[in-house]
């Protein structure tokens, strides 16, 4: 799912206030609440709530999975265990990789 118009929804680069998140995405506030419950977001715990980019983005994703594709909250749970995973293996991947390559150029 797509932000509203005129919004500014890839290229965030610091913490969304709660308010906005729930405006972008056009989902209730309870919502958010039963996610963070649950573990699939953080919230900051700032003055004003607000989400850091990649929970912001975790919960564009939510969204998608959700509305667009049909997916319940157990499925939404998989897929972002999964991804999460596949994340960790790619960078354990590059940085073994990094150390192999800095080993033959010394």
């Amino acid at each position: 799912m797509k932000p509203k118009a005129g919004t500014n929804g890839g290229d965030m680069e610091k913490s969304l206030p709660l308010e906005r998140v729930v405006e972008l995405y056009r989902i209730p506030k309870r919502t958010i609440r039963t996610l963070v419950r649950e573990g699939l977001l953080e919230i900051e715990p700032t003055p004003a709530p607000s989400l850091r980019p990649e929970m912001v983005e975790r919960v564009r994703l939510i969204v998608a999975l959700r509305r667009d594709l049909g997916v319940n909250m157990a499925g939404v749970e998989v897929i972002l265990r999964l991804r999460h995973q596949l994340v960790w293996a790619r960078t354990q991947r590059r940085t073994a990789f990094c150390e192999s390559w800095i080993d033959v150029q010394e």
